[in-house]
């Protein structure tokens, strides 16, 4: 009897000790297999850098409540990624209802938003070339403010908050300042713009400028320059400026010089072109995503990091931030949103002339991207994550072409039309100033304040 006793005790004793190793057994085995990375020893990654968070503006003028308060005001958790900003190229034709629509704002939610600004200023007369910043909660994707350059004296700021979603004016909120910056390359495009003072943006954004004609990540060799003339944004409340456009900008290879200048026609259409009037500007972005490196490049044979054996990778993996806005690379109309087996949340879009893109691992899908949509080249479609078989947070990008699949850093495209003749004199204007002033940045690799206006690189109204 004693040694039953003994046996049962010895029993119960061991499951015991099983059920509390149980969990850190589990654990283990869970960790281990999340760590795993997919990616070969001798994979070629570039890096670029991130873009640093941007912080909220203050200030107060003129306030019209809405009668109308935040949907989910009550209930809504703000997410704990922070907020991103969208800046608006404003075209001829557009409304802010088409605008908000277009990034998954519904039409009966934009018109409270409308309908709260009345009272500091009408909404619907948005006008092209004047600056429109929408920011949505990086998380949740609820849209938190509007910013619309009114007139040269005023900013309409229109914000949500548990109160509601309130309006108001404010007097010179903010200015425009142009920034030149030249040097020398050392260790590659961006980490040396970026090293000088050049914000983050501004580095993506000549990266993809010139990232058609130029092998921007290892194109280019030690003692070959740069140049760029850019605008920073300060606004009421920020101790850093945000980032704005590429005015102008220059790179010399092997002696052999680039040159690319913005301009605008009356419409608020922009486009980058050379000197002689010929755009540098693709029908094609560069690149979908402002992303961190290139985790994975395209290859007929590759190690896949979840099913553990070698097949295709039909795209390149563009390693970002969790929440980081994806665009379309050109115009076309969705074929499929939604789940897509191994990619996750993915979307594809038809082109012009056989060609399509897809867009895979996303964590969200804007809500207005739905099979059969219009598609703007530039428009927000999802955001980065991790869906499907993915091992962290990134996008992978194909392209097809007639069925077959291509290279997307081996991709070509069209060129924008070149400057038509009614405006080549309003360009010419344009070029010799932008020229000039390129040539008087002192290449100290410091960010150098310039006398110019930015109205020089649009076409007179």
């Amino acid at each position: 009897m004693s040694r039953g006793r003994n046996l049962v005790g010895k029993v119960l004793a061991l499951v015991f000790m099983g059920a509390l190793l149980l969990p850190s057994i589990l654990g283990a085995k869970t960790t281990k297999r999340c760590a795993r990375s997919g990616h070969r020893k001798d994979a070629k990654v570039v890096r670029a850098p991130s873009t640093p968070a941007t912080k909220r503006s203050g200030g107060t003028k003129r306030v019209a409540r809405s009668k109308h308060r935040l949907r989910y005001a009550r209930t809504r958790t703000p997410g704990v990624r922070g907020s991103v900003d969208e800046h608006i190229h404003i075209r001829k034709g557009d409304t802010l209802e088409n605008i908000l629509a277009a990034r998954g704002v519904g039409i009966t939610y934009a018109r409270e938003w409308l309908s709260a600004a009345v009272g500091a200023f009408d909404l619907s007369k948005i006008r092209p070339r004047h600056g429109l910043t929408l920011r949505f909660d990086r998380e949740t994707r609820e849209l938190e403010s509007i910013r619309y350059e009114v007139d040269a004296k005023s900013l309409l700021v229109v914000e949500s908050s548990s109160d509601g979603i309130q309006a108001r004016l404010e007097d010179l909120p903010y200015f425009v300042e142009v920034k030149g910056i030249a040097g020398s390359i050392e260790r590659g495009l961006r980490e040396d713009t970026v090293a000088a003072g050049v914000p983050a943006r501004i580095a993506a954004d000549i990266a993809d400028i010139f990232g058609w004609d130029v092998d921007v990540e290892t194109g280019l060799q030690p003692g070959d320059e740069f140049r760029v003339i850019y605008e920073n944004i300060w606004q009421v409340g920020m101790r850093q400026p945000q980032a704005g456009k590429v005015l102008a900008a220059e790179l010399v290879i092997g002696g052999k010089r680039q040159t690319a200048l913005l301009f605008e026609n009356d419409d608020g259409e922009g486009a980058y072109y050379r000197p002689s009037g010929e755009a540098v500007s693709r029908t094609f972005l560069r690149y979908p995503v402002e992303f961190t490196e290139i985790s994975s490049e395209f290859s007929l044979e590759r190690f896949h990091p979840v099913r553990r054996r070698w097949r295709p990778h039909w795209g390149v993996d563009f390693a970002a931030p969790y929440g980081t806005p994806v665009r379309a690379a050109a115009n076309g109309t969705v074929a499929s949103a939604g789940w897509e087996s191994g990619l996750g949340r993915a979307v594809r879009i038809d082109h012009e002339r056989a060609v399509a893109s897809t867009y895979g691992h996303l964590s969200q899908i804007a809500p207005a991207v739905v099979p059969g949509a219009t598609i703007e080249r530039g428009q927000v479609i999802g955001y980065v994550g991790s869906t499907g078989l993915s091992t962290g947070p990134h996008l992978h990008y194909e392209i097809t072409r007639e069925g077959e699949h291509t290279d997307p850093l081996e991709f070509t495209c069209d060129r924008e039309p070149s400057i038509t003749a009614p405006l080549a004199r309003q360009f010419d204007r344009t070029k010799k100033e932008a020229v000039k002033q390129l040539a008087s940045i002192p290449g100290n690799m410091e960010p150098t304040n310039l006398s110019l206006s930015t109205t020089l690189f649009q076409a007179a109204e």
